[in-house]
């Protein structure tokens, strides 16, 4: 892991400046703000009387978190291999830095970047969610539905489940990126790979909630969003989620990004640069 704090400190030097990343940031804010806003200004059309800023929420949070993954997977899958593709990478190993410190470093940055981009998603969804109805009882049609003591702990859990799946899909794009000398292939291969499973992940039952990518918040998302959506919706469901989901999602997403991140470290190690 030698160097891993030093690269760090400058990639995240580099990156905090750069006007691309700001414009990023803000595009998760707005798509969410927008979704939030957007939803509770219509949800009193079906009868809902108060509290419908928590749909708002669970909406506008969860399109941030899908512009969140694909734009985790894109720097993860570009950074390796574009380092790579522009001898940064071999400038790094030539002044000390090893290649399992190159991949913590960039495993460390993905980190910082996924924390800032779930915050600028929660900020806009909050927002837009408040100006959009409020956090108030959930009532529809003069029946209570839940409160804030019964909104607010699902929303925590949720997202205590979803941090370690998008944290699993950037070292995913990071292990693909370390066989990749090129930043284009490395994230076609990424993309593809990640919305291939998207489309066939419902093939796998019950399975495949023991693979990270159906934790992820995605286009056709199964995380657990979508649980916060119905919960929260027009009274759809009352049923909570179910503890065994939430904890294959947390043991499966976590050792993913511990096997992601040795496999990289493997790959690299064992490439001509």
């Amino acid at each position: 892991m030698r160097g891993a704090a030093l690269v760090f400190k400058a990639e995240w030097g580099r990156l905090i400046v750069t006007r691309a990343f700001h414009a990023v940031l803000l595009l998760v804010f707005a798509a969410s703000l927008a979704r939030a806003l957007g939803d509770g200004l219509t949800s009193s059309a079906h009868g809902v009387e108060s509290g419908q800023g928590w749909h708002g929420l669970a909406l506008g949070w969860r399109t941030g978190l899908v512009l969140s993954t694909l734009i985790l997977a894109f720097g993860a899958a570009r950074g390796l291999a574009g380092d790579s593709n522009a001898w940064i990478l071999r400038l790094a190993l030539t002044r000390g830095t090893s290649r399992a410190g190159m991949i913590s470093a960039r495993l460390m940055l993905g980190l910082a970047q996924l924390l800032l981009l779930v915050l600028c998603s929660g900020a806009g969804a909050w927002l837009g969610g408040w100006f959009g109805g409020g956090y108030g009882t959930f009532v529809v049609d003069g029946a209570e539905f839940g409160d804030r003591a019964f909104f607010a702990p699902e929303f925590v859990r949720v997202l205590l489940g979803v941090l370690p799946a998008l944290a699993a899909t950037y070292a995913f794009a990071l292990f693909i990126s370390a066989f990749c000398s090129s930043a284009v292939t490395a994230v076609a291969a990424s993309m593809g790979l990640l919305l291939s499973f998207d489309l066939f992940k419902e093939v796998l039952g019950d399975g495949g909630k023991w693979f990270f990518l159906a934790h992820t918040p995605t286009l056709l998302d199964s995380s657990g969003f979508t649980y916060l959506g119905d919960l929260c919706g027009l009274a759809t469901s009352t049923a909570l989620w179910e503890e065994g989901y939430w904890r294959a999602g947390m043991v499966s997403s976590l050792a993913s990004v511990l096997i992601f991140t040795m496999g990289a470290i493997w790959v690299l190690r064992r490439r001509a640069l």
